[in-house]
């Protein structure tokens, strides 16, 4: 893909495993302008320090990497060590950077350099915190985007053995701010994503792709084995937040509808996604519906070639 054709990116992340490789592939298949994270899947002085990690080993030192928040909204945080390990990076080395308190959060950015963002896609895959206080603190954030890509929930009336999904369920109430506020929301939620597995003997091909394929075939030995089964097939696992880079890059490969959406804040369906048709100041989210799964994995492996071919 040439870069005139590559969309301009920004990254919202709790790395994390998946959101590793999304952030692999997204070098290869956007130009990424920058990198913020949030705690979610670790803590933020590990999802800080594992996007600057990754970044080096994928050559990208020079995108600069923003922190977040470190706690969501209203509610206590809770991490993901069982999917992801304690640093977040399963069985590849634990990592921790410290923050200065003075150093700029992501929303002061965001306004900062809002002239540059109006061409500019925010793909989020962890809680959407970061988002929701930019929208608190800075209203005029909500149409800078050309898109906002959020990986969470699960598209309302699913059917699904749970309601809910990690990353709007850590922070429901920024989950909600960011689908009443935000313009052009779109949402892969876990129904879709869930469907564009990758088959356990697919890790193989990692192997002959130099350091960038040894980082992540460590990382999803550990991820591969507690995610497996998570989309009906025992034999192979899901890769969410990949598929939110998808949804940008190849929205073609994807079948979509645009829908109001609300979230359950509180009690026993905490995290549930819903449609919220008497809000009329909502607008549409555009909400994946299905998904071409060939056609996603066909994409995946075309976007490592680089690192393969980097590896001879």
């Amino acid at each position: 893909m040439s870069e005139v054709m590559k969309p301009r990116v920004w990254l919202d992340m709790d790395p994390g495993i998946d959101d590793a490789w999304a952030l692999v592939v997204a070098m290869n298949q956007s130009i990424v302008t920058g990198i913020s994270t949030v705690a979610g899947n670790a803590g933020l002085q590990n999802t800080y320090a594992n996007a600057k990690r990754v970044l080096e080993v994928v050559g990208g030192r020079r995108v600069p990497v923003v922190p977040g928040a470190s706690e969501p909204l209203l509610t206590p945080l809770a991490t993901a060590p069982g999917f992801h390990g304690q640093g977040g990076m399963g069985e590849w080395n634990v990592s921790t950077e410290i923050i200065p308190p003075e150093m700029t959060r992501v929303w002061t950015w965001w306004s900062q350099h809002a002239g540059e963002m109006n061409s500019t896609h925010l793909i989020a895959t962890g809680p959407l915190t970061n988002i929701a206080i930019s929208l608190l603190a800075y209203p005029h954030l909500s149409t800078i985007w050309a898109s906002v890509t959020c990986m969470c929930g699960a598209l309302p009336g699913a059917q699904m053995d749970k309601a809910q999904e990690f990353n709007v369920y850590t922070d429901p109430h920024a989950a909600d701010i960011v689908f009443h506020w935000a313009q052009r929301v779109q949402l892969i939620g876990i129904n879709v994503a869930h469907k564009a597995v990758i088959p356990m003997s697919d890790l193989d091909r990692l192997n002959r792709m130099g350091e960038v394929g040894h980082m992540l075939e460590k990382m999803l030995k550990f991820y591969s084995q507690r995610a497996r089964g998570e989309g009906g097939d025992p034999r192979a696992f899901p890769i969410d937040d990949v598929v939110a880079v998808a949804a940008v890059v190849r929205p073609e490969i994807f079948e979509w509808r645009e829908m109001p959406l609300a979230v359950v804040r509180e009690g026993p369906l905490r995290g549930t996604v819903v449609l919220s048709p008497i809000d009329v100041r909502r607008s549409p989210v555009r909400v994946a519906t299905d998904v071409d799964v060939a056609g996603f994995r066909d994409w995946l492996w075309e976007a490592m070639d680089c690192y393969e071919e980097e590896s001879w």
